[in-house]
């Protein structure tokens, strides 16, 4: 597996921060909670050289819908599952390059301590904290391992968490760091949100779960593509994930890692979209 790596993605603080400010974010729940679950994705949000060319892909592929907000320069595309908004994309400038990368959004209590820890833990603020009307306080870091995160702190409160079971087909289903220094990642976020990280019995390599308030909230695992940057990495829930490949690939996807029945019993399939974007499609078994 090979992973191109995305050197210019600050280029995400000068695209968001130019957004016009009477654009109306949709809110990362749809119904308010007031409720902050540090350590949740709550979004996601991807950076790409090509909206159009993704766009054509992910519907074809997941049968997403976007709904473009703003004009000119200044455009961000609401993706909807269903017609319910679940991330959103904007284009890079050309002169970076041919590159693209899904960034999650973390739920922190109060995104100023969150940078504050991250700069003391080594890692480097690439956006500054903005408020975006609609979506609530936000800013883009690189942990110290360096893989990108957003620090998010939702207007009206985080969604309610749903069980893998029962989350949507087509939707956000789990969100993995795939870190060159898993001991150090380990540390760090559970530092960052007071989660507790707890290794998984029986894992052919060593695999951590973190988890808040008995709810898990997503895994870390020593980076399996070698020479690559840490990064987060998304799942999006499929049904049949041998016929999602298949159809992915007819749509333009390259493939990371087919299904492997000696990983996870062969349910999960590692992607990139045809602009470089890369998500791993597992297929939902209940044990």
């Amino acid at each position: 597996m090979k992973v191109k790596p995305i050197l210019y993605l600050f280029l995400f603080a000068l695209i968001m921060a130019s957004c016009d400010s009477a654009i109306q974010f949709p809110p990362v729940s749809q119904t308010p909670t007031d409720n902050i679950n540090p350590g949740q994705f709550v979004w996601h949000d991807l950076a790409t050289y090509d909206p159009s060319a993704a766009q054509s892909f992910y519907s074809d592929v997941f049968g997403w819908q976007f709904e473009m907000l703003g004009a000119g320069d200044n455009v961000y595309y609401v993706i909807k599952s269903d017609g319910v908004p679940i991330g959103g994309m904007f284009k890079l400038a050309e002169k970076y390059g041919r590159v693209a990368e899904w960034i999650g959004s973390m739920s922190v209590a109060d995104v100023d301590m969150a940078l504050q820890y991250n700069t003391s833990a080594g890692g480097k603020t690439v956006f500054r904290k903005a408020t975006f009307n609609g979506r609530g306080v936000t800013a883009l870091v690189q942990d110290p391992q360096g893989a990108f995160v957003a620090f998010l702190r939702a207007e009206g409160g985080d969604p309610q968490p749903i069980r893998p079971a029962m989350s949507p087909v087509n939707d956000w289903l789990w969100n993995e760091l795939w870190t060159t220094d898993l001991e150090g990642s380990l540390k760090y976020y559970s530092g960052l949100t007071k989660n507790e990280a707890s290794e998984v019995k029986g894992s052919k390599v060593p695999f951590y779960l973190f988890q808040h308030n008995n709810q898990t909230l997503y895994g870390a695992i020593g980076n399996p593509v070698k020479d690559a940057r840490s990064s987060w990495m998304p799942y999006i829930k499929v049904k049949d994930v041998d016929a999602t490949m298949k159809k992915a690939v007819a749509a333009g996807a390259h493939v990371m890692m087919e299904p492997n029945p000696s990983i996870r019993k062969g349910t999960v399939a590692v992607l990139t979209d045809p602009t470089g974007g890369q998500f791993t499609i597992p297929q939902w078994i209940l044990k």
